[in-house]
């Protein structure tokens, strides 16, 4: 009879540690498809060197126009190609030389989860690392990464003073061999 107890007393303790293991592999996967969820999106298309013509929907939706000489741009809502995301609110712009895009700018001041560190480093492999010290102070977070002729530049900005609880991150990929030339050309048009 004793026996049979400590069994059934055992039984229990098996029950509870089998609900504990459960309940712990639902939250394991539940993160997952979270954070699958966040970058359910096909960032791809938005390449240094891809092409123009790769942005024909986006040129009959959104404002597409030259910025400087021979420099076009165009910004899209994150959402266009994303649909619903982590991100949600980013503004993407790219800018183009040649009919290929040579700088890309995320912009995001609407999620404080630093989306776009996320994507730096998830979907374009930029390898930014977080300087804790710095966050820990409040101070701006801002890396830059030069790999393959490609500079990463990523700033999290967060406001002081009267603009305390306001933030802006940025995500920023340059073609190396066209920042030069448009630097050059922004001088020229501040100059006139």
């Amino acid at each position: 009879s004793k026996q049979q107890n400590c069994s059934i007393g055992g039984g229990s303790n098996v029950i509870n540690t089998m609900k504990k293991i459960i309940f712990i592999t639902f939250l394991f996967f539940l993160s997952i498809n979270s954070n699958a969820l966040a970058f359910n999106c096909d960032l791809s298309k938005f390449q240094l060197g891809k092409s123009l013509s790769s942005f024909e929907k986006e040129k009959e939706v959104f404002v597409f126009g030259e910025v400087l000489e021979g420099i076009n741009a165009i910004s899209i809502p994150i959402e266009f190609p994303c649909k619903e995301t982590e991100a949600n609110g980013t503004l993407i712009s790219l800018f183009f030389i040649d009919d290929k895009v040579v700088r890309i700018i995320f912009e995001n001041s609407i999620m404080e989860s630093k989306p776009l560190f996320k994507i730096a480093n998830t979907v374009y492999k930029a390898g930014f690392i977080q300087n804790q010290k710095i966050i820990d102070k409040g101070q701006p977070e801002q890396y830059a990464i030069e790999k393959n002729g490609v500079y990463y530049l990523y700033a999290d900005i967060k406001g002081i003073n009267e603009n305390k609880g306001k933030f802006f991150e940025l995500f920023e990929i340059v073609d190396k061999k066209y920042e030069d030339a448009a630097n050059k050309d922004a001088l020229k048009m501040e100059a006139q």
